[in-house]
């Protein structure tokens, strides 16, 4: 039995249920209400966060909304987010390790590209481009640091999917495909593809988890998604997260971590128990083929 695909698959599944009836369950508050203060047992009021307690069962945010109706609300948004993101950069590097493998022009793109993100970890690459005036203040924010997440990286998947089609090129049954004259989309199509998909699938669903990780990190330095900017009585703007997204549960997590552990602890259970997820089913899937492949 494939333990990892199993439990993997597992996961996801239950995750992707929670996306489905969320909305509906009668202890998910959706309209996410802010409790500006509450009143303590003993007397007196207190303000948010709100430790755990019967109104909050894992307790509230910094606004005072129910911090369970938030985690399986953002688990929709997160999932998404993290999927399309590793899509545009599936949909932007396949096509550029192609180009690189039939010509030297793209090859020396993909090389410039790959020096050029590679030197430094991607967070600080995301943060000097997210911190931008043009993306800060766009319209379409969301989009474009999706695009910049997606770009990032996608000269190291270009680079490994390149690197598999030299591998496969050296292999017998290529040789003969091209003796026999087969045409360039052939020998893509039924010479490099097929070995490639299975790798592809594995690729796939690390990336997911190593994404969303990224994406993690954007929340400790306070980077958000979608923002809405606060006139403040100093007379300047500051922005605030309207995100849903499980990383924002780590903004000021120096505070928080020793005041109210309740938010990054959140945030860090529901990340953590999803790249495990990704990381399982990628294992299980590698193991998958292995053996499929080695029977064949």
């Amino acid at each position: 039995m494939n333990k990892s695909l199993f439990f993997g698959l597992t996961i996801l599944s239950f995750l992707f249920v929670i996306v489905l009836i969320a909305p509906y369950l009668p202890f998910v508050d959706t309209s996410l209400k802010e409790t500006v203060m509450k009143q303590k047992e003993g007397g007196g009021f207190e303000l948010p966060p709100f430790a755990p307690s019967a109104d909050f069962p894992i307790g509230s945010d910094a606004n005072g909304k129910d911090l369970l109706s938030r985690v399986l609300l953002g688990t929709k948004e997160t999932l998404l987010t993290i999927l399309a993101i590793v899509l545009i950069r599936y949909i932007i590097a396949i096509p550029l390790a192609m180009a690189s493998f039939y010509m030297k022009f793209f090859r020396r793109i993909l090389i410039i590209w790959n020096r050029l993100f590679s030197f430094m970890p991607p967070i600080f690459f995301v943060i000097l481009i997210i911190g931008t005036p043009f993306v800060t203040f766009s319209d379409n924010r969301y989009l474009w640091i999706m695009l910049v997440l997606a770009l990032i990286e996608a000269g190291r998947i270009a680079d490994i999917f390149y690197q598999g089609m030299v591998d496969i090129s050296r292999k017998p049954y290529v040789e003969a495909g091209i003796v026999s004259g087969s045409s360039a989309l052939t020998m893509l199509k039924n010479y490099y593809w097929p070995p490639l998909r299975p790798f592809f699938i594995v690729q796939f669903f690390s990336d997911l988890g190593r994404t969303l990780f990224l994406i993690g990190q954007l929340g400790i330095v306070e980077i958000f998604l979608s923002v809405e900017f606060v006139s403040q009585l100093s007379g300047g703007y500051k922005a605030m997260n309207t995100s849903n997204a499980w990383p924002t549960y780590f903004a000021e997590i120096t505070h928080h971590i020793w005041s109210h552990p309740w938010l990054p602890i959140t945030g860090t259970v529901a990340i953590g128990i999803t790249i495990l997820a990704f990381s399982m089913t990628s294992s299980g899937l590698q193991q998958y083929f292995d053996k499929k492949y080695k029977r064949a």
